[in-house]
């Protein structure tokens, strides 16, 4: 009788120990998919200032700006800390933001394909970082669930396990979501 209790109570901790395991895995592999995602991004914006910089030459200061925020970008991501990361890439997207605008307000900046192209691989790269980011999230939500349920969290007390960090947005990127875009229609009068 003691000896199948004991087998019944070690074979949980492995089941438990494995599922968490399980969990730990996913909100890793979430975390290098996002990793890879912004390494596309940051790809990217080299050949796109290159690109732009042959169409104008006087905004160089605005392109100076978006590689270095790129390269501090790029630095934040190989040294894994999520905090730093986060608040590279929130400075990024505003860099790009500004330097979209900007493209919205010179439409020669625009004009040539190679330009189009690059903008729109760099809309694609941002659409795949937001689903990286759900992923991860989602992942994250999964192993700090089993963190704080019975019996798991008896487990992963022993094991030392630590709830992860969400990769949120910054700031900025939150003010930017919840504000309203002004959208202007031709022929519309306001």
């Amino acid at each position: 009788m003691t000896v199948t209790l004991i087998a019944l109570v070690v074979l949980g901790f492995v089941v438990i120990q494995n599922r968490l395991a399980s969990a730990q895995n996913a909100v890793y592999s979430g975390f290098s998919t996002i990793e890879v995602q912004l390494k596309r991004r940051h790809d990217l914006v080299p050949a796109l200032v290159s690109s732009v910089r042959s169409a104008i030459t006087q905004e160089n200061k605005l392109f100076d700006t978006i590689l270095a925020v790129r390269e501090k970008a790029v630095q934040a991501v190989g040294q894994g800390k999520l905090d730093e990361m986060k608040e590279a890439e929130a400075e990024l997207s505003a860099s790009l933001r500004t330097f979209f605008g900007y493209a919205e307000d010179h439409p020669e900046v625009t004009s040539t394909t190679n330009i189009l192209e690059l903008q729109k691989q760099l809309e694609e790269a941002e659409d795949q970082i937001s689903a990286a980011r759900r992923l991860y999230n989602g992942n994250v939500q999964r192993f700090n669930t089993m963190l704080d349920a019975i019996p798991s969290n008896w487990v992963a007390g022993l094991l030392r396990m630590k709830k992860a960090e969400f990769f949120a947005l910054s700031d900025s990127e939150a003010k930017a979501a919840h504000t309203m875009p002004k959208i202007e229609l031709p022929g519309a009068q306001g």
